[in-house]
């Protein structure tokens, strides 16, 4: 199956989830993918811009999220991803328990290695640098698994 669309989701839709949310969205397009990335979050901080400090390490990286409102995980969501990715065990858990339609599309986004992304949120900027360090690191291993699936079709 094709992975057009993934939805990325954390507790607020501020730090961890728009971060990886711009990071995945920059390297599929530098693939030539037309994968859509978006983000959502399990009690979003509705309407709110990403964090600061989250914005600053993006935008070191070359990647602008200042555009970024946070919106909360809906059912409607959840059924038009294809494959969704989150940070951590108790999001994996409280996904599936709330939303049936993402058994079998929902994973961690640390799930090749099995590593969950803490939540930097009030946390010095160095924390959101091992947010960044973490989203790479399990782009690494979703990349080849996403872009594999589009070739597919």
């Amino acid at each position: 199956m094709a992975v057009k669309s993934i939805l990325i989701v954390c507790r607020g839709n501020i730090c961890r989830s728009p971060m990886a949310e711009g990071f995945f969205n920059r390297e599929l397009n530098n693939h030539s993918s037309d994968t859509l990335v978006t983000s959502a979050g399990i009690t979003a901080l509705v309407d709110y811009p990403a964090d600061p400090n989250a914005q600053k390490v993006m935008q070191e990286q070359g990647i602008d999220i200042s555009t970024h409102r946070a919106r909360q995980l809906t059912d409607e969501l959840a059924r038009k991803a294809n494959l969704i990715l989150v940070m951590s065990n108790s999001h994996l858990q409280f996904i599936t328990r709330h939303f049936v339609a993402t058994k079998g599309k929902t994973f961690l986004l640390g799930h090749w290695r099995q590593f969950e992304v803490p939540d930097p949120y009030t946390q010095p900027h160095t924390a959101f640098e091992h947010t960044y360090d973490q989203i790479n690191l399990a782009w690494q291993d979703w990349k080849t698994r996403i872009l594999s699936c589009q070739m597919q079709n």
